[in-house]
């Protein structure tokens, strides 16, 4: 069975949806095709595992309480951008099906942090995922289908046979119709739906009923203000606070286009500027108004990678955060520009603030004001460094610090590395993290040590706090690290506890103090700083909004 899940299956099955949908419409002799596949169908299902963790469910059977019903296996993890791309898919395919039709996400987790029952949880409620998800720690599953990679999505037919596995993001709008037309051409046996008894933590809100924020992202010091700019990202805004935490603003202004997921953000002139993630947008919001545009993205998911257009007609994917670059003061450069950690399509993109030069080795390239182009990154998921930008690649990047002078810091999330970017060359270099082969993407750990014998999990966030060190969110290590430039020795601080997958960093120079966004724990902590990372003991930053409270208590 293990082998011919593998071997036969999802080549069949791509096969098929490519030969059903090409042209965008299914219909006519491909209700034959589609009805003879089923009549083919031999393959049977795998039951669940007993005594696994369930969340959003009681435990399920696919031949017992899922009987006379289609079911979808979702195998997902829920770091890997690819797996969020398709939840919207399956929450429309839900809707659009609302009878004869589960789908079971099957956390098969990469990370071992990814393997706990409760951070299983909070990702659960982090992505609003109402369908069943069962925990599958042990690869059970995933062995027992021959999966190969996040995510893969699995159809089994009302009498458990398997009759379509398809690999990978790209097709997930042909498996969505294929459902469909499947449900059409041969109705399930069973409409009723199934008894799921959600887990009341997940149905509720994980904690956040007496909290102000919502799982938040990014989190981003202005000076000039002396405020925070906070990614409730959750809740889908962005709150600005004052240092004591009470909230002043919140964005976008409600004539202005909702926000989804908002992730890393800054301020430049009289612009927030805010990675919109789940729309696949930068925007920016007027300070004062809230008052919304689009700086690029389309509004859908891109596939470019290149670049080269204007604004809202260039198309990009997941945004996760950005960082504000000034090259004046490199040698034959001109100008400002934004640097975004592009995690959807595994590169660093650039957007021109203003008209800017770059000037490498004599060569001088111009960008328009505008204009959003490929900085660094082919494309490929993969922990490669090179001194030609094009040609080294990332593994879903997801946070951006500058130095201010030569060096930008990339928390690359999925090879578990912090990498530096050297302007105007942008040569890629590891500083800390990962391991020597570009291709493993599982050297990760929790590690103390100098350049790849340090490691990390998943580090989400960075922030230079001087030209010597820059501390790391270590996220699923729950824990905050520094790492010496120079030496690329990376230690952990001893006096930062209780985080639950930090996500956002921002350091205040004037108090030398480092702002966290404390992701699961719905919150921001505030930690003293030295020059050299050393940290001092933390405290959480209460956000306070008068507004709300003054609601509850009838004033």
């Amino acid at each position: 069975i293990k082998g011919g899940y593998h071997d036969t299956l999802p080549s069949k099955s791509k096969t098929l949806l490519q030969s059903l949908y090409s042209n965008g419409s299914s219909g006519g002799c491909a209700d034959d095709v589609i009805a003879g596949h089923l009549a083919a169908a031999s393959m049977a299902a795998v039951e669940f595992p007993e005594n696994s963790d369930w969340v959003n469910s009681i435990p399920l059977s696919i031949y017992g309480n899922l009987a006379g019903r289609y079911v979808l296996l979702d195998f997902f993890t829920y770091c890997c951008i690819n797996c969020m791309h398709i939840l919207p898919a399956l929450h429309q395919l839900e809707q659009d099906v609302p009878q004869g039709l589960v789908v079971v996400g099957v956390h098969s987790g990469k990370f071992s942090n990814e393997k706990n029952n409760d951070n299983i949880l909070n990702a659960v409620s982090r992505y609003k995922i109402t369908h069943p998800v069962i925990n599958d720690q042990n690869y059970e599953m995933w062995n027992s289908y021959s999966i190969i990679c996040w995510p893969t999505l699995v159809l089994i037919n009302p009498v458990g046979k398997v009759v379509l596995i398809s690999i990978g993001e790209s097709d997930v709008g042909k498996v969505c119709q294929f459902v469909k037309d499947v449900v059409r051409i041969s109705p399930p046996t069973e409409l009723q739906p199934v008894s799921l008894i959600p887990d009341t933590d997940v149905d509720g809100d994980q904690g956040r009923s007496k909290k102000v924020l919502s799982y938040p992202g990014k989190i981003y010091y202005h000076p000039d203000s002396n405020t925070l700019f906070i990614s409730d990202t959750s809740n889908n805004r962005v709150l600005q606070t004052n240092s004591a935490g009470e909230i002043l603003h919140k964005y976008p202004a409600p004539e202005s286009p909702a926000l989804n997921s908002p992730q890393g953000l800054l301020v430049y002139e009289r612009w927030v500027y805010v990675c919109d993630t789940n729309n696949h947008r930068v925007v920016r919001m007027e300070v004062e108004s809230g008052v919304s545009e689009v700086v690029c993205g389309t509004g859908t998911q891109g596939h470019d990678l290149e670049g080269g257009k204007s604004g809202a007609e260039q198309e990009i994917s997941s945004p996760w955060d950005i960082e504000m670059i000034s090259l004046e003061n490199l040698p034959g450069c001109h100008g400002n520009m934004l640097m975004i950690a592009m995690a959807g399509t595994h590169q660093i993109w650039g957007y021109a603030l203003t008209d800017l030069t770059i000037t490498h080795r004599g060569q001088k390239t111009e960008h328009e004001r505008g204009k959003t182009w490929r900085l660094a990154g082919n494309g490929d998921e993969a922990n490669k460094n090179n001194s030609y930008p094009h040609k080294a690649s990332f593994a879903q990047p997801s946070g951006v610090s500058y130095d201010g002078g030569k060096f930008v810091y990339i928390a690359d999330s999925e090879s578990s590395t912090i990498r530096s970017v050297e302007l105007p060359s942008f040569a890629v270099k590891n500083l800390a993290g990962g391991g020597l082969d570009p291709s493993d993407l599982f050297a990760y750990g929790d590690v103390d040590g100098k350049g790849t014998a340090a490691k990390l999990q998943h580090p989400i966030g960075v922030v230079v706090i001087s030209d010597r060190t820059v501390l790391i969110a270590d996220s699923y290590n729950h824990k905050i690290k520094f790492a010496q430039t120079k030496s690329r020795i990376v230690s952990t601080s001893s006096q930062v506890s209780d985080l639950s997958e930090p996500s956002g960093l921002s350091y205040d120079g004037a108090s030398r103090s480092v702002y966290i966004a404390d992701t699961n724990n719905h919150g921001v902590r505030v930690v003293k700083v030295g020059d050299t990372g050393e940290t001092g003991e933390s405290r959480e930053l209460q956000i306070v909004d008068r507004a709300r409270c003054a609601r509850n208590t009838g004033v």
